[in-house]
């Protein structure tokens, strides 16, 4: 239905996916860190929640992009 065959425009190129999971790991990380550095109580804890969240979501968006990239190839 395209009259000028144009292809179809596609999402973020790979780089940029890539860079801006790469800054969310750094961010998650640092703070995970503080958390462990000034936390309170149960440091340890709070920065394996704040890690392993930020680690689900990354392997979430990452599982999400996966599944996108199987069905466009279908």
């Amino acid at each position: 239905m395209n009259p000028l065959n144009e292809p179809a425009p596609e999402s973020a190129p790979l780089p940029i996916t890539v860079s801006i999971m790469v800054a969310v790991l750094i961010w998650g990380l640092l703070l995970a860190l503080g958390t462990f550095l000034f936390g309170g109580n149960h440091p340890l804890l709070r920065a394996l929640i704040v890690g392993g969240c930020t680690l689900a979501f990354l392997g979430l968006w990452l599982a999400a992009l996966v599944l996108r990239q199987r069905r466009i190839k279908s």
